[in-house]
Protein backbone atom coordinates (compact mmCIF):
# COMPACT_ATOMS: atom_id res chain seq x y z
CA UNK A 1 0.00 0.00 0.00
CA UNK A 2 1.18 3.26 -1.02
CA UNK A 3 2.17 5.60 2.11
CA UNK A 4 2.33 9.25 2.70
CA UNK A 5 6.61 9.63 4.09
CA UNK A 6 6.37 13.30 4.58
CA UNK A 7 3.80 16.48 4.18
CA UNK A 8 5.45 20.00 4.08
CA UNK A 9 2.88 22.97 4.39
CA UNK A 10 4.10 25.53 2.12
CA UNK A 11 2.79 29.31 1.52
CA UNK A 12 -0.68 29.83 0.02
CA UNK A 13 -2.36 27.15 1.89
CA UNK A 14 -0.44 24.29 -0.34
CA UNK A 15 0.77 21.21 0.93
CA UNK A 16 3.52 19.46 -0.86
CA UNK A 17 3.17 15.71 0.09
CA UNK A 18 5.95 13.22 -0.43
CA UNK A 19 4.92 9.82 -0.97
CA UNK A 20 6.87 6.41 -0.59
CA UNK A 21 6.86 5.40 -4.80
CA UNK A 22 9.10 9.01 -4.99
CA UNK A 23 6.44 11.34 -6.20
CA UNK A 24 4.73 13.89 -4.99
CA UNK A 25 1.73 16.47 -5.16
CA UNK A 26 0.70 19.71 -4.53
CA UNK A 27 -2.28 19.76 -2.83
CA UNK A 28 -4.18 23.64 -2.84
CA UNK A 29 -6.14 24.02 0.43
CA UNK A 30 -7.16 27.55 -0.26
CA UNK A 31 -10.19 27.19 -2.40
CA UNK A 32 -11.17 24.44 0.74
CA UNK A 33 -11.16 26.79 3.50
CA UNK A 34 -14.90 28.00 3.24
CA UNK A 35 -16.24 24.83 3.66
CA UNK A 36 -17.30 23.73 7.49
CA UNK A 37 -14.79 20.89 7.19
CA UNK A 38 -11.65 22.74 6.51
CA UNK A 39 -12.49 25.98 8.22
CA UNK A 40 -10.15 25.44 10.95
CA UNK A 41 -7.16 25.75 8.65
CA UNK A 42 -7.80 29.52 7.41
CA UNK A 43 -5.49 29.85 10.87
CA UNK A 44 -2.49 30.19 9.52
CA UNK A 45 -0.56 28.29 12.90
CA UNK A 46 -2.84 25.71 12.97
CA UNK A 47 -2.18 25.04 9.14
CA UNK A 48 1.46 24.66 9.42
CA UNK A 49 1.01 21.65 11.91
CA UNK A 50 0.00 19.49 9.31
CA UNK A 51 1.37 15.81 10.13
CA UNK A 52 1.21 12.58 8.99
CA UNK A 53 1.50 8.93 10.24
CA UNK A 54 2.05 7.20 6.90
CA UNK A 55 -1.73 6.48 6.43
CA UNK A 56 -3.10 9.98 6.44
CA UNK A 57 -2.35 13.97 6.81
CA UNK A 58 -3.71 15.44 10.02
CA UNK A 59 -4.00 18.47 12.14
CA UNK A 60 -4.11 17.61 15.45
CA UNK A 61 -6.55 14.89 15.61
CA UNK A 62 -9.05 17.61 14.13
CA UNK A 63 -8.69 17.13 10.60
CA UNK A 64 -7.53 14.12 8.86
CA UNK A 65 -7.29 13.15 5.06
CA UNK A 66 -6.93 9.88 4.24
CA UNK A 67 -4.56 8.61 1.19
CA UNK A 68 -7.29 7.95 -0.96
CA UNK A 69 -8.79 11.34 -0.16
CA UNK A 70 -6.03 12.92 -0.93
CA UNK A 71 -5.83 11.56 -4.60
CA UNK A 72 -9.41 12.78 -4.78
CA UNK A 73 -8.87 16.05 -3.50
CA UNK A 74 -5.51 16.43 -5.83
CA UNK A 75 -8.11 16.49 -8.58
CA UNK A 76 -10.27 18.69 -8.16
Amino acid sequence: MLQIINVVPKEDYHLEVLLGNGSSIILNMEKRLGTVRFAMLADKEFFKQATTDGICIRWDNKIEIYINELFQLAQK
